[in-house]
């Protein structure tokens, strides 16, 4: 009987342990889905970038030039000599200086070569003549690291974003917001020498299961930057609303080709609303943005993210308290009131 006895304690010992073991898988691998992020420098983009700082660094405004820091003086200083290169001269005479053009590169493979599965159409509608001609883009952009001899000492800390990011359970908040449940990789491409701007990335094939965006080195001042130390992208008010800026047009651009028509894009094309913002993929989302922050970090910040909105932003951040109020509310229907709305105030 004690034999008996012993053994079903052993035995019930051992199924309890094994649950505990497979509960604890559930939960890594849950915990895992929940927080793939990688941030990264890639060189491919920083090639293009080098170049593109070289073609309009003495046409643009000193505010918009990169930061003077330790990654300026060692990865764009010394290659200021090559400004003469055809592939930054094709830049500096060309008519489209997008800042956000350098992250074209992610559509040529490590060998710069372009990729096989584009969508040209897309290219082109993004980047003009650079995404129309990725072949002759390849070709220059080759030829330019050949010449420069380029190289990649990057010395950057993204632990202290990446722990931020993962601690402020961004995919979590979103999910909430657009109330979907997905829970896609995410890459952050952080671009040291851009001062200019961030965007989400939407013209690869792969961006349904890895959502992606270019992240800015956006200044501090002057007299904050120290040449001695590495690199440390920090989780401030500037990189949070990026981060839920850019990873919202990735919620929400399937929604704007399907409802921004031709009569509306037509529309503001009037010299009537020449001095107006009217890029409406833009105006959605900088209200769609300051809606999360306020309602994940309270009144205070909520309010100047509010304040800080462009006029027809506005429109929008209010017209979402319905989307709040209503859980049964789809953001599909939200959106499409959203458009509507718009399109009434550009009378």
């Amino acid at each position: 009987m004690i034999k008996n006895y012993k053994l079903l304690i052993l035995i019930l010992t051992l199924v309890i342990s094994g649950c505990n073991r497979n509960q604890k898988s559930k939960k890594q691998i849950s915990e895992k889905a929940n927080s793939s992020i990688e941030i990264k420098v890639d060189d491919r983009i920083e090639l293009f970038r080098l170049a593109y700082n070289l073609a309009i660094m003495d046409s643009i405004s000193p505010d918009l030039r990169p930061c003077k820091d330790k990654f300026y003086s060692e990865n764009y200083l010394p290659y200021k000599k090559y400004s003469n290169h055809p592939f930054v001269q094709k830049i500096a005479k060309g008519d489209l200086w997008n800042g956000d053009l350098p992250v074209l590169a992610l559509a040529l493979n490590k060998n710069l070569k372009p990729k096989s599965n584009l969508d040209k159409s897309q290219l082109e509608n993004q980047f003009g003549w650079y995404g129309k001609n990725i072949d002759s883009v390849s070709r220059l952009i080759s030829n330019f690291k050949e010449t420069i001899n380029f190289r990649n000492e990057y010395d950057i800390n993204f632990i202290p974003l990446k722990d931020s990011i993962k601690t402020n359970k961004i995919t979590q908040k979103l999910n909430n917001f657009f109330r979907v449940e997905k829970q896609p990789n995410l890459i952050i491409y952080f671009d040291p020498l851009n001062n200019i701007t961030s965007r989400s990335i939407t013209f690869l094939p792969e961006n349904d299961s890895i959502r992606k965006y270019l992240l800015a080195n956006i200044c501090e001042k002057s007299d904050s930057i120290d040449l001695n130390k590495s690199l440390t992208p920090k989780w401030n008010k500037t990189n949070r609303r990026i981060t839920f800026h850019e990873n919202s047009h990735l919620y929400t651009e399937d929604l704007f080709h399907r409802y921004y028509t031709d009569e509306f894009d037509e529309k503001l094309k009037s010299d009537k609303f020449k001095n107006e913002r009217t890029n409406i993929d833009e105006i959605i989302v900088r209200g769609i943005t300051a809606k999360i922050i306020a309602l994940n970090y309270g009144k205070k910040i909520g309010d100047f993210e509010y304040d800080r909105l462009w006029p027809k932003s506005k429109i929008v951040f209010k017209e979402l308290d319905n989307y709040v109020k209503n859980k049964n509310m789809t953001f599909e229907e939200i959106y499409k009131v959203i458009i509507t709305k718009l399109e009434e105030s550009y009378s």
